[in-house]
């Protein structure tokens, strides 16, 4: 078992894989971290889709200029609206699911899996191709697969932290 730290700093954004399913169980695991990421008042304004189907992954590609390669699942990650402004601020809501997104990228490098964040996407493209009610919001894809790369970490910047005050 990795300590968190070394989960942190492995963790890269994989944009290619093997050609190999994912199992069901892993998939869950990576859900279930999502779940139980923090949440401003508790709302977790989140919905997760699971996309597993080669067809469907292949039109969410198309509809996806950040998808580089073709991965064995993609989790929609979505805003439920109705949730978010019961917060009054629905803005909130985007560090909800952002934390949420960041639990699954850790399990996953946690379980060998690659993924990727992917925010380029036609939103309006994916509410109408997984059947989501108006209501139900697609901020971020997370793409998931045995990765066929092994990326070397970036340069991380250190004049960033200071303590009291800046500067």
């Amino acid at each position: 078992m990795s300590s968190i730290f070394d989960v942190i700093k492995k963790r890269r954004s994989i944009r290619r894989f093997q050609r190999k399913t994912v199992e069901d169980e892993k998939i869950r695991q990576i859900l279930n971290a999502a779940i139980w990421a923090p949440s401003a008042g508790n709302l977790q304004p989140w919905v997760f889709i699971a996309v597993r189907e080669q067809k469907s992954i292949e039109k969410i590609k198309v509809m996806s200029p950040g998808i580089f390669d073709i991965p064995a699942a993609i989790i929609v990650v979505c805003r439920d609206m109705k949730i978010a402004e019961k917060a009054g601020n629905p803005e909130l809501s985007i560090f909800d699911i952002a934390m949420a997104s960041q639990n699954m990228l850790l399990m996953a490098y946690e379980l060998g899996l690659g993924s990727c964040p992917v925010k380029s996407f036609n939103q309006k493209a994916i509410q109408v191709l997984l059947d989501l009610p108006e209501h139900i919001a697609p901020e971020l894809l997370v793409t998931l697969g045995y990765p066929a790369e092994e990326p070397s970490p970036r340069e991380r910047r250190d004049e960033v932290i200071f303590f009291e005050k800046y500067g």
